[in-house]
């Protein structure tokens, strides 16, 4: 968009959390915003942008119908119904972070992107505040060495990976026997893993027929305790894993039944597909733009449907099954993830330790619906309502939106609001671009240097790397990309959440040091 346009004549407020974006193509969107949240029109415009998908499905209908393109379509045109922008929206690649869209009868590569199913794993632990204390330094060297340092030991057999591949986290419990009490899954039971399905989004997978290019990554293991160097890693951005205490209890009854108590240690691993998934998305983004029919001007939004009913579903087909490929990678990456803290954890108190599985739930991701509808999240979280039937019958699942590194994080309970494509936000969402988030003022660097605990793969407090000016300045500027100054306030933004009927609140929990890639 160019010109005289102004975005903030299309926005118009419907109510204390959300406003209506007057879409040119007649769209319904939705962002859901107090206003107190920060929100920039780069990324409405970007949505915006993204939303005039609907025409170009429209257009491609009406050349099909007059027999002036080969078939595209099936027997009817795809339709985005319906966009919900979350409090987090921020700009991002192609599709702003934040965004929710309801498709029927197509899917959008670009609008899930290269992180498939990142997402959000909350563990809690039976270590107090006070039994934590006086060990929190004593965590940092062990926790680095795992995580960055080749300690992770995560054995996987040939069989071990296909079935983590077709299935997620039912495939490795079903194979657990390969490698039980080797590596970081000494202390663990196939029983366990089962037992914990229902506590994780999906049941921890999506079945998934083929492999998609995945093969050499099954075959790579070598042998029955070949290690993997892949799985089990954060990956960079915003992706981390926290370990946190439970500050604060504002729902009772839904914490008690979710077993929070204040006090208490939790885990929390952000992270995704990493590899995996820039394979699916990098290359059926290139699939859906070479089959956009020849001799139509490519729309100057630059996305592209990949139609699910007519000549190119096949190729739908394909995508949805790598997709599940790159998703049940990501649900077992994030189990080890707080497998390795947990581990770290226990060696440094000498004991074991008893956990709960909150949730674990993606929000970069396609969910398939009756009727040929595709729900896309993207930045954005499931937030369902009471079931009727599981541990969340009556509470609604767990929703977590976790906030900038030095923040507070929030658990709440989903109320399943249709109006809100039940998605809530994944995060505080950013307010500074990265570059813009390096130029943070020495005075609050210097601040955040002496409040914040992160460990990292350097360790600039060994003399040898201290020296080398270069290697802490390069340090320090990642850090400075994900600093509390680049992200919004995370509560005005589960405010909003709240507000607009998408999840109340349930914990708030206050971090004790970050884990960053």
């Amino acid at each position: 968009m160019s010109g005289n346009f102004n975005i903030r004549d299309h926005v118009v407020r419907t109510g204390d959390a959300s406003l209506r974006i007057q879409h040119p193509d007649a769209v319904g969107m939705t962002l859901m915003a107090t206003a107190e949240v920060p929100v920039e029109d780069e990324a409405i415009v970007q949505a915006v942008d993204f939303a005039r998908l609907s025409g170009t499905l429209d257009d491609l209908w009406q050349r099909q119908s007059r027999g002036g393109i080969t078939p595209f379509w099936g027997d009817a045109p795809g339709r985005l119904s319906r966009v919900v922008l979350t409090p987090d929206l921020h700009r991002g690649s192609g599709i702003p972070v934040g965004t929710a869209a309801e498709c029927h009868g197509f899917v959008v590569p670009q609008a899930v992107g290269n992180d498939v199913c990142c997402g959000m794993r909350l563990l809690l632990t039976d270590v107090t505040a006070d039994e934590l204390a006086p060990h929190v330094d004593a965590l940092l060297r062990p926790l680095r060495h795992a995580f960055f340092g080749g300690g992770r030991d995560v054995p996987l057999s040939p069989r071990q990976r296909r079935a983590i591949i077709h299935e997620g986290i039912r495939g490795l419990a079903d194979t657990f026997d390969d490698n039980a009490e080797v590596g970081v899954w000494r202390g663990l039971s196939a029983k366990e893993i089962h037992d914990d399905l229902e506590h994780t989004h999906l049941n921890g997978g999506i079945a998934a027929r083929g492999e998609h290019t995945f093969g050499d990554w099954i075959r790579s293991s070598g042998g029955q305790h070949g290690r993997d160097t892949q799985i089990g890693s954060i990956g960079g951005g915003n992706h981390f894993v926290e370990m946190q205490l439970v500050d604060a209890v504002e729902d009772g009854a839904v914490a008690h039944a979710w077993g929070v108590k204040k006090g208490r240690l939790a885990i929390m691993a952000h992270s995704g597909s990493v590899g995996l998934g820039h394979l699916v998305g990098g290359y059926f983004s290139d699939r859906a733009r070479a089959l956009y029919p020849a001799g139509v001007p490519h729309p100057a939004h630059g996305f592209y449907a990949l139609p699910t009913g007519g000549p190119h579903a096949h190729e739908a087909v394909r995508y949805l099954d790598a997709l599940a490929n790159a998703a049940n990678f990501a649900f077992v990456n994030r189990l080890v993830l707080a497998r390795v803290a947990l581990r770290v954890l226990g060696q440094v108190l000498g004991r074991e330790i008893g956990t709960r599985l909150v949730y674990d739930a993606p929000h970069n991701l396609i969910w398939p619906g009756r009727d040929d509808v595709y729900v896309h999240r993207k930045g954005a979280c499931p937030a369902l309502g009471p079931t009727g039937a599981g541990p969340f019958a009556w509470t609604g699942t767990p929703v977590v939106i976790p906030g900038s590194m030095g923040d507070s994080s929030w658990l709440l309970a989903g109320q399943g609001n249709d109006a809100a494509l039940c998605s809530a936000c994944h995060g505080a969402g950013r307010v500074a671009h990265r570059g813009a988030a390096r130029h943070v003022a020495p005075a609050v660097w210097q601040k955040a240097k002496e409040t914040l605990r992160v460990v990292t793969p350097v360790d600039i407090d060994d003399p040898i790397v201290s020296r080398r000016r270069d290697v802490v300045a390069a340090h320090d500027d990642r850090l400075k990309e994900e600093g509390p100054w680049a992200y919004k306030d995370v509560t005005p933004v589960v405010d909003t959440v709240a507000r607009a009927g998408v999840a109340q609140r349930v914990a708030r929990l206050a971090p004790v040091l970050t884990i960053k890639g």
